[in-house]
């Protein structure tokens, strides 16, 4: 599928659903390195399929976007296809490459107090939340069927 089709395709079950604040070509290609070394490694679009991770994923990031007023959330990294991964040195088995993690930013947060709010979350036991210096991933790893919950990095 070309990230054309995927827009069309992704943009109107996004609209169908309601979804305002993230986009389709979010999802498919926010982190692709447009410059650097990975430039020229082709960041595929992620199978229809693997959009009912992506919804789950969403809901965690409009609950995030409330929290303590409503602010944006960034995405830095979102889906990402095997080769693309491993190229950028992804885990190899990162749930980025299921539609279900994002690496992000709250607009007015520091990473740590995001991960924090995470933490706080009614479902924050299914949960994977790494703390980054410059960033905060989130994946819903148990509500796709991975252990959790999973914790890592430090605020340092």
């Amino acid at each position: 599928m070309t990230k054309d089709d995927w827009v069309g395709i992704c943009g109107r079950l996004l609209s169908d659903r309601g979804i305002e604040n993230f986009s389709a070509l979010e999802i498919c290609d926010a982190g692709r390195e447009k410059r650097g070394p990975y430039r020229s490694t082709i960041l595929r679009t992620p199978p229809l399929k693997l959009l009912e991770n992506a919804w789950r994923l969403i809901d965690v990031l409009e609950w995030l976007r409330e929290k303590n007023g409503t602010t944006g959330v960034l995405v830095t990294s979102w889906y990402r296809d095997s080769r693309y991964n491993a190229a950028v040195g992804g885990a190899a088995n990162s749930m980025h490459m299921t539609c279900g993690a994002a690496d992000i930013i709250k607009m007015g947060s520091i990473p740590s107090e995001v991960a924090d709010m995470l933490e706080g979350h009614p479902d924050a036991k299914l949960f994977g939340i790494g703390r980054y210096k410059s960033f905060t991933h989130l994946d819903v790893r148990a509500m796709i069927g991975r252990p959790s919950p999973a914790r890592w990095g430090s605020d340092d």
